[in-house]
């Protein structure tokens, strides 16, 4: 169900301007050597780097493209058609959405260009700290995601271009959120056609920020520490109770 409370974040220029609150880079395995026409042997064996966001058409650069070879992402240049877009071809881009401080639900992903096939996958990172800073992320393989404090929040079959694709049913928060190519060593395996590579480009997504009307807010985490203001009231409560015995006694 949408929510009231519902915002879009641009984060392609050509779609809207990209909007403030939310800074957008990209990701992928592109770290270490690979043989390009080796996709699923290799690419799983490769660590999370950073790639090139190209915020002006919603598409990415890998660190690794090139136009010929054999250890690199062939066609992943600036002018490698489709391949830089957010793909799956012999490595797996995915976009990083950082909200900062705020916890976001996110319901709707907008994919404003694709060709060949275009399956998506999300990922939302419900552990503590920073991903970006806490080697959580970069420096992790897409298998290890899971483990390292991301949920798989799931992938989608044929996106439609223009359309909003509805994400998240289960509601979760998050001030980290990774979008790409359909990426079944981090999200698990769907069942799609691997054969089919997914090229897409992101226009924007929609949700809403934690504590706004009608949207909620995210669940405590386990065993949290009561806030300073808490632990004072519960302080008085206690100082008060002891009054009371001691007024009784007399």
């Amino acid at each position: 169900m949408q929510v009231q409370a519902a915002t879009e974040w641009s984060i392609a220029s050509d779609y809207a301007p990209i909007s403030a609150g939310v800074t957008v880079s990209a990701v992928s395995n592109t770290g270490g050597a690979n043989d390009a026409t080796s996709t699923a042997n290799n690419a799983a064996l490769q660590t999370i780097q950073y790639a090139t966001w190209v915020g002006t058409y919603g598409g990415v650069y890998n660190a690794d493209g090139c136009g010929s070879g054999t250890y690199c992402d062939v066609g992943d240049t600036s002018g490698g058609t489709p391949e830089h877009a957010v793909d799956n071809e012999q490595r797996y881009d995915m976009v990083l959405l950082n909200f900062g401080s705020q916890s976001v639900k996110i319901t709707d992903v907008k994919v404003r260009w694709s060709t060949n096939d275009s399956d998506i996958s999300v990922l939302a990172y419900t552990g503590s700290g920073n991903p970006t800073s806490n080697g959580n992320l970069i420096g992790k393989r897409y298998d290890q995601l899971v483990s390292s404090g991301w949920t798989a929040i799931g992938s989608y079959s044929n996106a439609v271009s223009g359309a909003n694709v509805a994400v998240n049913a289960g509601g979760v928060f998050s001030s980290y959120w990774l979008i790409g190519a359909y990426n079944p060593l981090a999200a698990g395996d769907a069942g799609f056609n691997s054969t089919w590579y997914d090229y897409v480009k992101l226009g924007a997504v929609t949700g809403c920020v934690a504590g706004q009307p009608d949207c909620g807010s995210p669940p405590p985490p386990p065993g949290r520490v009561p806030e300073p203001g808490s632990l004072a009231l519960f302080g008085v409560a206690l100082a008060g109770l002891a009054m009371r015995r001691k007024m009784v006694r007399v």
